[in-house]
């Protein structure tokens, strides 16, 4: 029986499996929506950086999500080297959450907004654990990358890799090798990030999880997007779609979201194209509050998550009321 996305939705997943109480109950529930306007910029945060090598997985339609799971051997270990923590971090997964419209398919949003679709990078705790269960169950167990996802006629990354193969799993269960993929080219060129503590996004919604929010999206074209909201939760035709896998926004229950975006910022590397705020917080002691100046670039494939521009103009200029 499918438990995700059908008639149990995910308001009832804490009610029908006493093992996802926290899905229900728990006080640091994940996703949420991120008010820019809320930041408090951390300097001591170092920039995310991981390992770039290639590596062999298998991708799966699970009838929840499309998951690309790296294969358990030495060759394939990838680790997250710096970020928001002390500890080295291996990537285990990789997820795919989606909508069945352009503007609703990311489980985060940037003030309110949403996104196509929403990639995590899910990595456990090799320092303290030895398996990715052991850390799901621990404390500071477990980091998921989350890579917004927006659409453009030209992608040029390596999530094309992946993408070829989406109309070979359309149905649960369906399963295609990935060889040689580099896994580090799916993660968009940025040291800047938003990082909070929360949970899984799935059951049993188990409150490990640091959470790093990437400023930048990846790009995917709309035949991959199509691919994937025809993709089938059963194994045979004519079962319900695969799309709107997402989680709603939980509260954030006077979290902290930090970031290291500087308020001091500005891009030199670019030329820029237009101009938008985070505004920084004051909990951050010594922190001055002016507002931070993010810019974005004029490379197509290089624009800023803050900038929150879809590729229509006038949802450019919709989005930008909502972050001033």
């Amino acid at each position: 029986m499918l438990l995700l996305y059908t008639k149990y939705s995910p308001e009832y997943w804490g009610k029908i499996n006493p093992d996802w109480t926290l899905c229900e109950k728990g006080k640091q529930q994940s996703p949420v929506d991120i008010d820019p306007r809320s930041l408090v910029y951390d300097p001591n945060l170092r920039p995310f950086k991981m390992e770039k090598k290639r590596i062999d997985a298998m991708l799966m339609n699970t009838g929840r999500d499309v998951t690309m799971a790296i294969r358990e051997d030495p060759s394939n270990y990838i680790t997250i080297l710096t970020g928001p923590f002390s500890y080295r971090f291996r990537i285990y997964q990789l997820k795919i959450h989606f909508g069945t419209v352009d503007n609703a398919g990311s489980e985060h949003t940037i003030g309110g907004q949403s996104f196509a679709a929403e990639i995590h990078l899910i990595a456990y705790n090799t320092d303290l654990y030895d398996n990715y269960t052991s850390a799901l169950a621990s404390p500071h167990g477990i980091v998921a990358i989350a890579i917004f996802a927006m659409l453009s006629e030209k992608t040029g990354n390596e999530f094309d890799v992946i993408g070829k193969e989406f109309e070979n799993i359309r149905f649960k269960g369906e399963k295609r090798n990935i060889s040689q993929v580099l896994l580090a080219d799916i993660i968009p060129k940025t040291d800047h990030y938003m990082t909070y503590e929360g949970s899984l996004t799935q059951p049993g919604c188990q409150e490990t999880v640091t959470w790093i929010i990437l400023n930048k999206p990846i790009y995917v074209t709309k035949i991959q997007m199509r691919q994937l909201r025809q993709m089938n939760q059963e194994e045979t035709p004519g079962s319900i779609l695969l799309g709107k896998n997402i989680r709603p926004t939980m509260p954030l229950n006077r979290r902290t979201i930090r970031t290291n975006i500087s308020p001091e910022a500005q891009s030199k590397e670019c030329s820029i194209k237009k101009e938008l705020f985070y505004t920084v917080g004051e909990k951050y002691q010594g922190l001055s509050t002016k507002k931070t100046k993010i810019t974005t670039e004029e490379d197509a494939n290089k624009e800023s998550v803050d900038n929150i521009s879809e590729t229509d103009a006038d949802k450019e200029e919709n989005m930008e009321g909502k972050i001033e």
